[in-house]
């Protein structure tokens, strides 16, 4: 099985060149033949050496007056006499020898280096790019030039500053809606409802007809099983009758719901659930908003009475409120479903400093302008004490 070596860059074979230069090895000059990144060439004759020995090498690059020098040491690899030659291989090569003598390579194969002169250009060029200037935008030129190139920059820096507020607006209401607001959980339009139900399980002989009852009126009766006396039931108030649940000839449970009672003085309200961990936000003021389902919106209702706890309250969670519906509602009404939302923020903290600080500003500038008028008034009197007496003044004088 084959084994791939992978080595390193100055171990690889690299091409040779032929370059304007000189080498020296112990004081002598030796004839270069070529030269790479990994070795050079030599000819034979003064340097005395065999495959396998290190020997010091002085490279001498010539330019205009002057000369590079860059010492190495070098192993030789071959020495071929009938061609009067020699190959050594670079060893113990720093990065610095190294990056040298690439680039003086380069140079020489992109073309930069012609002539024995040419390396001092190369050497002394700055490798570093030049930033290109980018040319500037004309300025517009006219009134109207003027005006539409200002007026793109002002559109768009407003189009910016509305999206701006707009963000701003939209996170300030949900943190608002989101502090203060304290939407129902249900609410529905209701009245003072009375429930009758069976006395007894029997047969409905008797159920008031017609819409309203009067105090002390029947309102049903109830036949007994295997014919037992009847039980008659009389309307406890002056009442309107809401809904009915069965008829007469029906049978029915005792306890179950026959009919639903109205006091005809009774006004329909509102009636609303509410978390009972927000029970207490009320009690610091709160008003109601109320949305019918025909649209109409209703602010600032006022919470009467406060909710109050209750054992019932705290084993569903939750407390409902008693609300003023705010406008004229119909009997028909009762049993609809509203939307109501509870805005807090009146009996606040910072609700409190802002009224505190608009008063001041108030009372400030009530001051401002007393003092103003103050100083008018006292203009006025004293240019009316200045002016002369008009010809139809009368004088009193006290002769003595």
């Amino acid at each position: 099985m084959s084994t791939i070596t992978h080595e390193a860059e100055v171990q690889r074979q690299h091409p040779r060149y032929r370059l304007p230069m000189r080498c020296l090895h112990n004081g002598m000059s030796v004839s270069v033949i070529d030269l790479s990144v990994g070795g050079i060439g030599i000819r034979t004759g003064v340097v005395d050496a065999r495959s396998g020995d290190i020997v010091d090498l002085v490279l001498v690059f010539p330019f205009n007056g002057y000369e590079l020098t860059l010492p190495v040491r070098a192993e030789v690899r071959y020495v071929n006499q009938d061609l009067g030659r020699a190959g050594l291989r670079f060893v113990d090569v720093s990065p610095r020898q190294h990056n040298l003598l690439r680039f003086i390579l380069d140079a020489y194969l992109s073309g930069e280096v012609v002539e024995a002169g040419d390396v001092l250009d190369v050497v002394s060029r700055r490798n570093e790019g030049k930033t290109r200037e980018v040319p500037q935008r004309p300025k517009p030129q006219g009134l109207v030039a003027n005006l539409a190139y200002h007026g793109r920059s002002i559109a768009g820096y407003g189009i910016i500053a509305g999206i701006t507020l707009f963000l701003l607006g939209f996170i300030g209401t949900g943190v608002f809606q989101k502090m203060y607001m304290i939407p129902a959980q249900s609410a529905l339009i209701t009245a003072d409802l009375v429930t009758v139900p069976a006395p007894s399980s029997g047969q409905l002989t008797f159920i008031a007809a017609g819409n309203e009852v009067q105090s002390g009126e029947p309102l049903l009766t109830i036949q007994g099983p295997q014919g037992s006396s009847s039980i008659v039931i009389d309307s406890p108030c002056d009442c309107v009758i809401q809904a009915r649940y069965n008829r007469p000839s029906s049978f029915v449970r005792e306890g179950a719901p026959i009919l639903v009672l109205r006091e005809k003085t009774s006004t329909p309200y509102i009636t609303a659930s509410i978390p009972q961990s927000d029970v207490l936000r009320f009690y610091r003021g709160a008003r109601a908003i109320i949305e019918y389902a025909d649209g109409i919106l209703v602010r600032d209702v006022e919470i009467e009475p406060l909710p109050t706890y209750s054992d019932t309250d705290a084993s569903t969670g939750r407390f409902l409120v008693k609300l003023s519906p705010g406008r004229e509602l119909e009997n028909t009404a009762i049993g609809q479903p509203v939307s109501v939302i509870f805005d807090t923020f009146s009996g606040s903290t910072l609700s409190t400093t802002a009224s505190k600080v608009n008063a001041n500003v108030i009372w400030a500038g009530a001051k401002f302008a007393s003092f103003f008028r103050s100083g008018d008034k006292h203009v006025e009197e004293q240019r009316a004490a200045e002016a002369p007496d008009a010809p139809g003044d009368k004088r009193i004088a006290t002769l003595k």
